[in-house]
């Protein structure tokens, strides 16, 4: 019995070993308790950007009226 227990120990230390080795390797974030980390949302690539190239980049200068105002001015 004392050697079934040890043996258990062994392979839980060499496991958590290998799972942390591997998370330094591949850079994943370790999570051994299971609870919900932001991590994979701040992982992600920002798309901001993209959605900033749909629309105009001035939108004055798209408006006729805003333009008609500005050279009545």
């Amino acid at each position: 019995m004392a050697s079934g227990g040890l043996k258990k120990m062994l392979t839980l230390a060499i496991g958590e070993g290998l799972s942390s080795a591997r998370a330094n390797i591949f850079g994943h974030q370790l999570n051994p308790t299971g609870k919900k980390s932001a991590h994979k949302i701040l992982r992600m690539k920002m798309f901001g950007e993209k959605v900033a190239q749909w629309y105009p980049h001035d939108i004055n200068k798209d408006d006729p009226l805003i333009m008609a105002r500005q050279q009545q001015e």
